[in-house]
C-alpha cells in the first residue's frame, strides 16, 4: 500500500541530480538543532524512486529518520554536517528453538521457578490501592487475541509491517511470549504469571520471525506515546535481536527509559564462548534475560557477557501457541510447521504466501516411492519408514529432502501410533535434527498433522492443498518452546507482579530491585554467566512493599541511585 512520504529538510540543495540507482535501507540520526518538515518527495530524493520503494518514516525518538537511500544521497548526507551517525536498517530474529507438543494442560513450571505464586494472594498483576495500572507492551510478531488465554487482556497495538491496527500473530511466537505472562486464570490451559496486566502488541517480525531495527524503534516511540496519552506503568518485552548494535536504536531504549519505561530484553540464543549479548540486550538501559532450565542450570544457548542482568527459565517452556493451517476442500487440517524450517523454509518465508498445489501420496518419503507426475505437488507421506541412506532412523528433515528431490513443492507428514505406548508418537526435536543453513536448501515447506488429519487429507488426495499459518483462534493451542525468548517473558511477568504491589514505584525501583533479591547461581555474586541469577517475584515484591505482606518493615518507593545495599554485590 502507499505510505505517507515525509521529507526530511537536512541539507541545502536538493538531491534531484542523482541518477536513479540501486538503494539500501538506513537509519539516519540527525543533530538536535536540524529542523524536520513534510514536503514532496520530489524536492529532496530521486524523484524515479517511487514512495513505496523510498519508505521514508520519521523517527522522533531518536530525531532521526529511516529510508532506502542511494549512494549519492547516503554521501550528500554525511557531507552536509547534519548527521550523528547514518547505519544499516538491521534484521532482528525471534529467540526461540524446538516445538514439542504439549503435554498435559497445567501450572508452567517456571511460573513456579520465579516464586509468582506467592505474589497471587496479594495481586495477579493489578495495582494495588488503585495505583498507577501495569502495561506490558510486547514487540514481536504479534498475538493471537482470538486465543481463549490472551483474549481478555489484550488491549490494543500495531503492525508495523502492514501499517495496521492489526498485530494478528501469524507466526506464533509473540502469542507464546503473551501466554507466558498473562495466560488467563481460567482453569483451563495453562496460566500466565501476571494475568491481570494489559497487554499491548506491537508487531515488528514477520511470519518468518524476521524485521527491522526500524519498526522496532518506531514501537519503543509508539509505547513512550502510549504512555503520555493513558499514563500507567509501562514495561516493554523485546524476545528478539541479532548480534550487531545501531547507534540508533540504542539511542531510541535510552528516551524510553528516559521516559520511564522498563525494558527486558533477551539475551540471545548463540552462545560460542565469549560472545557476549545480542542487541538490544546489550545495551546499558535495557535488562537483559539469560535462559535457565528446570534445574536453575544455565541453557546451552544462552548468550552471556558482563552486561547480562537476570536469569529466567527458558527450556520447555509451556504456552499459548498459533499453529499453521493445512485446507483442502472442506478438510481442515491443524499442522505444527517443524521449528528450524520456520525460519528459512516455511510456507510463508519461502513463497511469500500459502504454498498451494495438489496433493500425491508417497508411502513414507523414500525416494522410490514418489509416483510419476510427482513435481509441483505437495506429497502426503506417513510417519516413520526406513530412510535408505540412514539405518539410524528415517528423519523429518530426510523426508523433506526426498521430496525437494522429486520436485514437490512441499510435504504433509501424517502422524503414526506408537507401538511402544499405543498412543500417537509425539513430534519432537530429536525428528528434526541436524538442521543447518545448508540444509535450507535442500528442502521443501515441511508440515505435520495428526493421524486423523492426515486420514481426511489422504481421502482427497489429488486435490488442491494449501499450507499456511492459522492465527484466527479456531482452536487452543500450545506448544512447548525453548530460548531466550522464553526466559525474557518471565522475567516481565515477574516484573509486572512487583511492579503492581507497589505502583508508585519508579521502573529504576523495580528493576533494582529484581536484581537484588535474585536468586544467586554460579559464582557467588554477580557473573558473566547468570548474572544477578534467577528473578524472584515474591522476594523482590515483600522488598518494595512489605506491608502487603504483612511485614512490618518499610517498604522501598522512589528513585534508587545505584545498588541498593543487601546480601547480593557486583
Amino acid at each position: 500500500m502507499k505510505r505517507a512520504a515525509f521529507v526530511v529538510l537536512l541539507f541545502i540543495a536538493p538531491l534531484t541530480a542523482f541518477a536513479s540507482t540501486p538503494t539500501q535501507a538506513v537509519i539516519v540520526m540527525t543533530k538536535p538543532s536540524t529542523h524536520f518538515a513534510a514536503k514532496s518527495l520530489s524536492a529532496m530524493f530521486d524523484p524515479n524512486i517511487s514512495a513505496d520503494e523510498r519508505d521514508l518514516r520519521e523517527l522522533p525518538g531518536i530525531n532521526g529518520f529511516a529510508a532506502n537511500l542511494t549512494d549519492g544521497e547516503v554521501a550528500a548526507l554525511k557531507a552536509s554536517g547534519t548527521t550523528i551517525s547514518i547505519e544499516p536498517d538491521l534484521e532482528r530474529h525471534a529467540f526461540a528453538d524446538d516445538v514439542i507438543t504439549p503435554g498435559q494442560q497445567t501450572t508452567p513450571y517456571g511460573v513456579n521457578d520465579v516464586n509468582a505464586p506467592a505474589v497471587w494472594p496479594v495481586t495477579r498483576g493489578k495495582s494495588l490501592a488503585n495505583g498507577p495500572a501495569i502495561h506490558v507492551a510486547i514487540i514481536d510478531t504479534g498475538i493471537d487475541y482470538h486465543h481463549p488465554e490472551l483474549a481478555a487482556v489484550f488491549k490494543e497495538g500495531f503492525n508495523y509491517l502492514s501499517r495496521t491496527a492489526d498485530p494478528l500473530d501469524d507466526n506464533g511466537h509473540g502469542s507464546h511470549v503473551a501466554g507466558i505472562i498473562a495466560a488467563a486464570n481460567n482453569g483451563a490451559g495453562v496460566v500466565g504469571i501476571a494475568s491481570d496486566v494489559d497487554i499491548y502488541s506491537l508487531k515488528v517480525l514477520s511470519a518468518c520471525g524476521s524485521g527491522r531495527t526500524t519498526d522496532i524503534i518506531q514501537a519503543v516511540q509508539w509505547v513512550v506515546d502510549k504512555k503520555k496519552e493513558i499514563g500507567g506503568n509501562w514495561i516493554i518485552n523485546l524476545s528478539l535481536g541479532s548480534d550487531t548494535a545501531s547507534v540508533s536504536e540504542q539511542a531510541q531504549f535510552q528516551a524510553a527509559a528516559d521516559a520511564g519505561v522498563l525494558i527486558f530484553a533477551a539475551s540471545g540464543n548463540a552462545y560460542v564462548g565469549d560472545n557476549g549479548l545480542a542487541y538490544p540486550a546489550g545495551y546499558p538501559s535495557v535488562v537483559s534475560v539469560g535462559s535457565v532450565d528446570s534445574t536453575n542450570k544455565v541453557s546451552s544457548f544462552s548468550q552471556r557477557g558482563a552486561d547480562l542482568k537476570v536469569v529466567a527459565p527458558g527450556e520447555l517452556v509451556l504456552s499459548t501457541f498459533t499453529e499453521g493451517k493445512v485446507t483442502s476442500g472442506g478438510v481442515g487440517a491443524e499442522a505444527r510447521f517443524a521449528e528450524g524450517f520456520d525460519k528459512d523454509s516455511n510456507p510463508i518465508c519461502l513463497s511469500d504466501g500459502p504454498v498451494t498445489a495438489a496433493t500425491v501420496f508417497a508411502g513414507t518419503g523414500a525416494p522410490n516411492e514418489y509416483p510419476a507426475g510427482s513435481a509441483g505437488k505437495i506429497a502426503l507421506v506417513q510417519r516413520g519408514g526406513t530412510d535408505p541412506a540412514d539405518p539410524t532412523g528415517f528423519f523429518f528433515i530426510a523426508k523433506a529432502k526426498y521430496a525437494k528431490a522429486a520436485g514437490a513443492v512441499g510435504v504433509i507428514i501424517i502422524n503414526i501410533i506408537d507401538t511402544a505406548t499405543n498412543a500417537p508418537r509425539p513430534f519432537v526435536r530429536p525428528a528434526l535434527t541436524p538442521i543447518t543453513d545448508a540444509d535450507v536448501a535442500k528442502v521443501v515447506p515441511l508440515a505435520l498433522v495428526s493421524i486423523e488429519d492426515g486420514a481426511a487429507l489422504k481421502a482427497k488426495v489429488g486435490s488442491s492443498v494449501s499450507m499456511t499459518f492459522n492465527g484466527n483462534g479456531s482452536s487452543d493451542t500450545y506448544e512447548t518452546l525453548n530460548g531466550t525468548s522464553m526466559a525474557c517473558p518471565h522475567a516481565v511477568g515477574t516484573a509486572a507482579l512487583v511492579w503492581a504491589v507497589s505502583p508508585n514505584s519508579t521502573a529504576t525501583n523495580v528493576a533494582t530491585v529484581l536484581e537484588q533479591t535474585a536468586k544467586d547461581l554460579g559464582d557467588s555474586g554477580k557473573d558473566t554467566t547468570y548474572g544477578f541469577g534467577l528473578v524472584n517475584a515474591y522476594d523482590a515484591a515483600k522488598m518494595l512493599n512489605p506491608a502487603a505482606f504483612g511485614v512490618g518493615v518499610t517498604p522501598v518507593i522512589g528513585p534508587v541511585h545505584g545498588r541498593m545495599a543487601g546480601r547480593r554485590g557486583h
